[in-house]
């Protein structure tokens, strides 16, 4: 698992030890994780070298369901798009959904490295089929992920982080009931 080198070596150290928590297939998987610091990046890559659907780029520029982060299978990259987040390097609350959110996309990347959910339908406009989206099996098993991994390592997270308190991680309501319906 490589970080790209575009961010503070701090916050790149703590992502890189809250990664460490996982068992070694996500630890080892061969993708690279890249931050987009800046909103203007990903415009520009839109642009002039755009590796993503253009109704990708919208959903996660002008979206209304946030789309904080993408993979890109066929790269082997992870994209991570650092603005939509409030100052996670001092923002414990911030800090937890990046690091959820990295969790939620290392489960994709494993997915993807074991050709997991192939056949599933591709959504790229969200905001149009967001529930349809979350019902997905890829999308229903990465958010279970999500939250188990978050609660069974939220302790060595907080320590991390540098905070004294932890919290109980949950998906928004409206996500949750539908992970856990049948």
């Amino acid at each position: 698992m490589n970080i790209r080198n575009n961010i503070s070596p701090m916050m790149r150290e703590k992502i890189r030890k809250c990664i460490n928590l996982l068992d070694s297939e996500y630890k080892t998987l061969d993708f690279t994780i890249d931050l987009y610091k800046t909103r203007k990046r990903l415009e520009t890559e839109k642009r002039n070298k755009p590796d993503l659907e253009d109704l990708a780029y919208n959903q996660i520029l002008q979206g209304e369901f946030e789309t904080s982060a993408i993979i890109v299978g066929e790269r082997k990259l992870i994209k991570v798009f650092l603005f939509m987040y409030d100052n996670p390097e001092t923002d414990f609350a911030e800090f937890i959904k990046l690091i959820a959110k990295v969790y939620h996309e290392l489960r994709h990347a494993w997915q993807y490295a074991n050709h997991l959910y192939k056949n599933e339908p591709q959504i790229l406009n969200v905001d149009l089929n967001w529930e349809e989206y979350v019902r997905l099996p890829s999308e229903k098993d990465a958010y279970k992920f999500e939250v188990q991994q978050m609660n069974k390592h939220m302790p060595k997270i907080v320590k991390i982080f540098g905070s004294e308190v932890g919290c109980i991680y949950t998906l928004k309501k409206p996500i949750r009931d539908i992970v856990y319906s049948k």
